[in-house]
This record gives structure tokens, C-alpha cells and sequence, in this order.
């Protein structure tokens, strides 16, 4: 997760931006050393931009970086996020869940076999 160090708003439209990201995801300006500095220095950017980093459940369909599906722009290629891609990411992370779902009930039944196991003692 993100500090508050590592997280800025962008210098041409004040998206939230981090310490790491290539492009804005909300202009998809490419940021240069120049950008990040001046972003570093605006410690106030930072105020309300910690959620955002819970949002970051996608991955882009042309770099597969972490994105929001709110994103315009892909913080790591640049490239613009349309309406059909937003769909494919969230088809995607609902494959994930399908296939993560007997994992988890698997699981949840070892904890109450455990704990059965405890009490019976």
C-alpha cells in the first residue's frame, strides 16, 4: 500500500498520481523527473487521496498495471481506457473470484473443523 509520501496529484489536471506511476490516470500526461519533484513539493496534494489506493483492482488490458476502473488514462503504458476495456477488466476480476471461491470455502471449513476440534477437548 501507498504512503502518503508516495502519493501525489497530478500537476495538469490533479488526478491522484504515486511515486512510481509513468502517466496520469486522469490526463495521461507522461510524467518526467521534473513533474514528479514539483508533485513531491505540494505536500497538501495529499489530503483525501488515500482511498484511492483501495480502488486499484483492475489490470490495464494492454500492460496489466493496477488500475481503478474510474481511470481514464493507464498509469503504467498511458494508453486511454475505453468503455469496452473497463468491461473486459471487470469480466476479469469476476473469472478471479469464480476461481478463487472454492479456496476460500475449502479454507473456511478447515478454520470450523479446527475450532470443532478445540472445543471437543
Amino acid at each position: 500500500m501507498k504512503t502518503l509520501h508516495d502519493i501525489y496529484r497530478c500537476t495538469i489536471c490533479n488526478a491522484v498520481a504515486a511515486h512510481g506511476n509513468r502517466h496520469c490516470r486522469g490526463c495521461g500526461v507522461r510524467f518526467t523527473a521534473l513533474d514528479v519533484d514539483q508533485m513531491k513539493k505540494n505536500i497538501r496534494s495529499v489530503v483525501g487521496a488515500l482511498p484511492w489506493n483501495l480502488r486499484d483492482v483492475y489490470r490495464c488490458v494492454h500492460c496489466e498495471e493496477h488500475v481503478a476502473v474510474t481511470d481514464a488514462y493507464c498509469r503504467g503504458c498511458g494508453d486511454e481506457i475505453c468503455d469496452g476495456e473497463r468491461q473486459l477488466m471487470k469480466m476479469r476480476l469476476d473469472e478471479i473470484a469464480k476461481e478463487n471461491t472454492p479456496s476460500v470455502i475449502g479454507l473456511a471449513i478447515f478454520v470450523l473443523l479446527v475450532i470443532l476440534v478445540l472445543v471437543a477437548k
